[in-house]
């Protein structure tokens, strides 16, 4: 059994040795772990063949991979917690340089003098207290940088390695000793000599050894949190397994084998099976059972996370979404604070909706897709992941810096997406109770509940959608009787005016009446424009297609602009194609031309005598996370205008809100409205004192 858990020691070290690295061959961490193991895997490979019969030369082997074990458990350390301009460990290069000698001296020394000579020898008490010495300088530099460390999951992270380093030099060192007070006994059976040799100490310190190297490659591999009361769960739930499997087997066979050992071997082998087919929900319960004993603070989360999937089959109003997430996380006690952003299409980006815990400063209300939510979809942000990220593998990232920062103003651990396939309709962010971060296993929990929650949103924000149709569809239906029966009185109002003005002067009461009879014309006029421009933004748009070059529209509506008398300077700039071809649009020329054309009289309207309005043509992208990265042709109308202020650009395109006395307020919102009738885009950007940009997109 000894040699059965040594090799299976070695066995685990070696694929360590080969996964870990391969994973990035560009990381020092892994790099330096896979050295670490390699040298684990050849000292146990090497110990567990030396407890086999005339196998005692392997000593060498085990004794030689021994000592560069100091080296390579110190560089593993300086390469996964000393990270920037922080001073390494100068006793790293002395270990190195000691390591290669003191290998090649225990060989030659003990091959030559004491190669018959029974356990503990000069060279191996050498070689022993040199390693042991050398393992506890690890020890020595990580206690050191968990004190001086001021990230709190750092902090955790190098305590942990720091405990599970602390039992395998101790278990082993214990092992080491009470193996010297036996013979090795080279002359016994396969049977004997592998106890004989180990010593009266079960050999605990390859456990624990395995134990650190799982621990150290599930941290360098994902850099999230590995919670030490998942792992001890696990364990606990496997080894309370073992013994019930050791108890059944142990009864099967001590009633049965002495008599009828046919019988007994069939009982324990259909004891066994049994037990095998009840083993997932027993380890499921004995994880449970443990999880609760000895990993309180995951246990607490989870136990939330269950309730809020459990609940979100209730849901069935944006509110009770907020709530049913936010309050159980919170409730929790592993949760200190949350922020909930959605998708807003009027601002082009991502509002907060919702808050709730205690802040340390209130977070951003809202943040731009780029370059924040590109490739979000991947998955949740984890605030120590990208921070490790940034200072191994991309250091000065142009995406990772910023997502950082974003992080930190949303005030985040954890950013986990609602999804509706590729597209992100928002995130939950996540601050940590405790400052330490969330395990590996808990970010998945949350990315699969917040999974579930992303159809409720879905399914939510259409239905929503559905009773914006309906009240449209009211809305319309109320404006064509409104616009019926506003006409009729317009008309006769006119006609009279009309009249009046048309009587010759001598009949009229003078200049006044005729001034005030222009003023009634003109608001019969400007009142029917309203009622016109209400019907089309009611109705239902109908848009008739045709294959159209941008420029051409573009020409077009310049030339209408300056038909109607236009005395600001209008330019255009269409940025050439890679072939010099036209960009062709499939829209309603119509429709494209009343939304430029608009554009173009308020950037005219902006800029005033002596600014300049400009036309340009563009290949681009869509912005809008539904149709993200689609192929995109943009018309942009840019003027030197006095800019508009952030207070009226967050309302511009809502009906009947204008910022000009003679203005509708709908112009815009219809524009808006015939763009995603093409399924394209407008929105806006502008500086005070500098001027605006419309831009209008459509796909390509």
């Amino acid at each position: 059994m000894n040699i059965l858990l040594y090799a299976l020691a070695a066995v685990l070290a070696g694929v360590f040795a080969i996964r870990v690295p391969l994973g990035d061959r560009r990381d020092p961490a892994r790099r330096a772990f896979g050295i670490l193991c390699t040298t684990v895997s050849v000292t146990y490979g090497g110990f567990a063949l030396y407890l086999l019969p005339e196998l005692g030369w392997f000593k060498y082997v085990y004794g030689a991979g021994a000592a560069f074990l100091p080296p390579a458990m110190l560089a593993v350390v300086e390469t996964c917690f000393v990270q920037g301009n922080r001073p390494r460990d100068r006793r790293l290069a002395q270990l190195t340089v000691l390591s290669p000698p003191i290998a090649v001296g225990f060989i030659l020394v003990d091959a030559i003098y004491f190669y018959t000579t029974p356990r503990a020898s000069i060279p191996e008490v050498v070689l022993t207290l040199y390693v042991f010495a050398g393992m506890l300088v690890s020890v020595h530099r990580l206690w050191d940088l968990q004190r001086s460390s001021a990230d709190p999951a750092e902090r955790t992270r190098i305590r942990y390695t720091l405990g599970l380093t602390t039992a395998a030099i101790g278990f082993s060192a214990l092992e080491t000793l009470i193996r010297a007070f036996f013979d090795e006994a080279s002359d016994l059976p396969i049977s004997v000599r592998p106890v004989v040799v180990q010593g009266a100490f079960p050999p605990i310190g390859s456990i624990s050894t395995s134990f650190l190297l799982y621990f150290l490659a599930q941290m360098i591999t994902s850099w999230r949190l590995v919670d030490m009361g998942v792992l001890s769960a696990r364990l606990a739930a496997v080894v309370g397994a073992a013994f019930v499997l050791v108890g059944i087997d142990g009864f099967a066979a001590g009633t049965l084998f002495g008599d009828y050992p046919v019988y007994g071997f069939f009982q324990v082998f259909m004891a066994s099976a049994i037990f095998l087919l009840a083993y997932e929900p027993l380890s499921k319960q004995l994880e449970l059972w443990a999880g609760r004993a000895l990993n309180t603070r995951g246990q607490r989360l989870i136990d939330a996370l269950d309730e809020t999937e459990s609940g979100l089959a209730r849901v069935i109003s944006m509110q009770g979404l907020r709530t049913g997430v936010t309050a159980r996380l919170l409730a929790s006690g592993r949760v200190r604070a949350t922020s909930l952003y959605l998708w807003d299409a009027d601002r082009r980006a991502y509002r907060l909706d919702s808050e709730a815990g205690a802040h340390e400063e209130p977070p951003i209300l809202q943040v731009g897709r780029q370059p924040f939510a590109d490739g979000f979809a991947d998955g949740p942000f984890v605030r120590i992941e990208h921070q490790h990220m940034l200072r191994t593998e991309s250091p000065g990232s142009e995406v990772l810096e910023p997502r950082l920062k974003t992080m930190r103003a949303m005030n985040a651990d954890v950013v986990v997406p609602f999804r509706s396939g590729d597209v992100v309709l928002g995130w939950l962010a996540l601050r940590d109770a405790d400052d330490v971060g969330f395990t590996e296993a808990e970010v998945v929990r949350l990315a699969k509940v917040m999974d579930r929650a992303s159809v409720i949103l879905e399914n939510l924000r259409g239905f929503e959608q559905l009773k914006e149709e309906h009240r449209l569809a009211a809305l319309g239906t109320m404006a064509a009787g409104l616009a019926h029966e506003i006409r009729n009185p317009l008309a006769g109002i006119k006609g009279a005016a009309q009249y009046l003005q048309g009587m010759p002067a001598s009949e009229r009461g003078g200049a006044d009446d005729v001034e005030m009879v222009r003023v009634i014309i003109d608001e019969v006029d400007r009142l029917s424009g309203v009622v016109t421009q209400f019907l089309d933004y009611s109705r239902p748009l109908q848009v008739d297609r045709q294959t159209i070059s941008a420029e051409t529209l573009v020409a077009q509506i310049i030339g209408l602009l300056r038909a109607q008398g236009a005395t600001t300077e209008i330019a255009q700039d269409h940025e050439p194609t890679p072939d010099g071809a036209p960009r062709m649009v499939d829209v309603d020329a119509g429709k494209v031309t009343q939304v430029l054309l608009n554009l173009g009289q308020n950037a005219l309207t902006a800029a005033g005598p002596g600014g300049k309005v400009t036309f340009a043509t563009r290949t681009g992208k869509m912005r809008d996370p539904k149709a993200l990265a689609t192929d995109a042709v943009e018309f942009v109308v840019m003027d030197t205008g006095v800019g508009i202020s952030p207070a009226d650009l967050d309302k511009l395109f809502v009906p009947f809100y204008t910022t000009r006395h003679e203005g509708t307020g709908l112009g815009l919102a219809i524009s808006r409205r015939i763009a995603i009738a093409h399924g394209g885009e407008l929105d806006v950007r502008s500086t005070i004192g500098v001027g605006s940009v419309f831009t209008l997109r459509v796909p390509a």
